[in-house]
């Protein structure tokens, strides 16, 4: 990665004491315990320096949930003072209402600092007048990976990650941070790079916040490429990038924000976005749109501000909560059950009323049954695409799983007091495309992702718990290709593809802690 040289200015260093009563009553500060707090640098600039400020200021910008079935991966938000991009960006944050998200990875553009790769905030908290976000440890994880380093630079004064912060604190609670400032130099490759670094930090309980402000328009930003209909054409100026993105054309966006929309600020962070989400199964939609020689009157200088949220139906994504209650598993769970007691004791299949089934189990998904006796594998089948309902399927699987895998004698009767049931609910698979197969180590989430590996008529999957047993992607790999009836190496053959889904996995057991 290019690293560049940059000056280092001095900034001041301000640090959050932990405050305990001393043997007269009296506070005692203890240095020792110090955190490494960022503090807020634009309160008072970009938006208010008081809680009951932003309180008031955000009532205007933020509204209930305008869709709660849209499962929101990833959302694009400006950063200008609130009073000019406050209102569109609260139309992209109205979406987290009700949601809850443990981490939240920011990427924003460097506006002081010019380097390649990305800069980490090594940070324990930022600060705002709401109080403070605390940072993720994944920070030093992040800090050992290639493109990555801590500018602190390109932090101290940085506003486009700070202005973000008090709209997720308005919408989510008990969530932390992943600061990332991103630098003007990082090339389409290194974008790429990165791209599939940050994956392995996004499960289903991450929250993508791009922060970027569209095309900067007027003799201030040295970019005039029109002087009449500024209005009209300033909105054809910004939206190819937004078609762009909205397909995953990384490579189409990358050079048209490099060679004609040249003023956008998001040209690393956009890009990024669209290439972590290239494979993924997500719609982008525009929800605000403003610019401010609008809100002013005045097109002399003027910036435009987009707001964009990546989701996907929530039927169809597996949330951080789970997408199932308890109550729905509990059900599913005794239908399990209930189809292999009712096939021992009176050989025959179980019928339910479909009235009575829980209305989101009547949903198609791809559901797999794995039996287990005292800790060991005893049976496991299942569709992987959907066949049909999710409780059909489970009653189907369950027999299946106990009298059909070709790896184990059927299930005797006198073994089912010693069975445990585990039920898989399986999201639609999706192809992992790669330009060299030694990608798919990298973009493979151990313990998220399960895999589907074929090559002609063979065939095999393992379901995200086996990454429980083989932590290792290449191990994984290999031992999925035997499975599969192929050699080792079969994941690296041009002839060979790769699917990935993910599982809500429920057991008897873990039902009920």
């Amino acid at each position: 990665m290019k690293k560049a040289v940059i000056p280092i200015l001095a900034g001041l260093s301000v640090a959050a004491c932990q405050i305990v009563p001393s043997a007269d009553n009296q506070p005692l500060i203890l240095n020792t315990m110090a955190k490494n707090i960022r503090p807020a640098a634009v309160a008072g600039q970009f938006y208010p320096d008081t809680k009951a400020g932003i309180d008031a200021q955000f009532a205007d910008f933020l509204t209930a949930n305008p869709d709660p079935q849209k499962s929101v991966e990833a959302v694009v938000v400006p950063h200008a003072g609130a009073v000019y991009s406050g209102k569109v960006a609260g139309r992209a944050f109205s979406y987290l209402q009700g949601k809850t998200y443990k981490k939240v990875i920011i990427i924003a553009p460097s506006h002081y600092v010019s380097f390649a790769g990305i800069s980490v905030g090594d940070f324990s908290h930022y600060q705002t007048p709401l109080g403070p976000v605390p940072v993720s440890v994944d920070v030093k994880k992040l800090l050992t990976e290639e493109n990555f380093q801590s500018l602190p630079a390109a932090h101290n004064q940085e506003h486009a990650i700070e202005v973000e912060l008090p709209f997720l604190q308005k919408t989510l609670d008990n969530f932390e941070i992943i600061p990332l400032v991103a630098g003007d130099q990082t090339t389409l490759a290194e974008i790429k790079e990165i791209a599939i670094t940050l994956r392995k930090y996004v499960d289903d309980s991450t929250l993508v916040v791009i922060s970027a402000d569209f095309t900067h328009y007027g003799p201030h930003y040295g970019f005039t490429p029109f002087v009449d209909n500024i209005s009209e054409n300033l909105d054809k100026l910004d939206q190819p990038a937004i078609d762009y993105l909205k397909e995953f054309q990384t490579d189409e966006l990358f050079r048209y924000l490099s060679e004609v929309a040249v003023t956008n600020d998001g040209q690393v962070v956009l890009t990024l976005l669209s290439e972590m989400f290239t494979e993924s199964a997500d719609q982008v939609e525009t929800v605000g749109r403003e610019t401010s020689g609008r809100i002013t009157g005045d097109y002399t200088n003027s910036v435009s501000y987009v707001s964009l949220i990546v989701w996907r139906e929530s039927s169809q994504a597996l949330t951080a909560s789970g997408g199932y209650s308890a109550a729905e598993k509990d059900y599913l769970l005794k239908l399990a059950r209930q189809a292999l007691e009712n096939y021992y004791q009176a050989a025959s299949q179980l019928s339910v009323n479909k009235n009575e089934v829980p209305e989101k189990l009547k949903e198609e998904r791809g559901v797999f049954v794995t039996l287990e006796k005292s800790g060991n594998l005893r049976g496991c089948i299942g569709y992987i695409l959907p066949n049909s309902s999710i409780y059909q399927s489970v009653i189907d699987n369950a027999l299946n799983a106990a009298l059909d895998d070709p790896r184990f004698n059927p299930v005797a009767p006198k073994e089912l007091p010693e069975i445990t049931i585990e039920i898989s609910i399986l999201s639609l698979p999706t192809e992992l495309s790669v330009s060299n197969p030694l990608e798919y180590l990298k973009k493979l989430r151990p313990k998220t992702d399960g895999v589907i590996i074929k090559q002609g008529r063979y065939q095999a999957t393992y379901l995200p718990q086996v990454w429980e047993d083989l932590s290792n992607p290449e191990e994984f790999l290999g031992s999925l290709c035997q499975k599969a009836g192929l050699d080792s190496d079969c994941w690296q053959e041009p002839s060979t593809t790769l699917m990935t889904y993910q599982a809500e996995v429920f057991s008897e057991e873990s039902n009920k802690r």
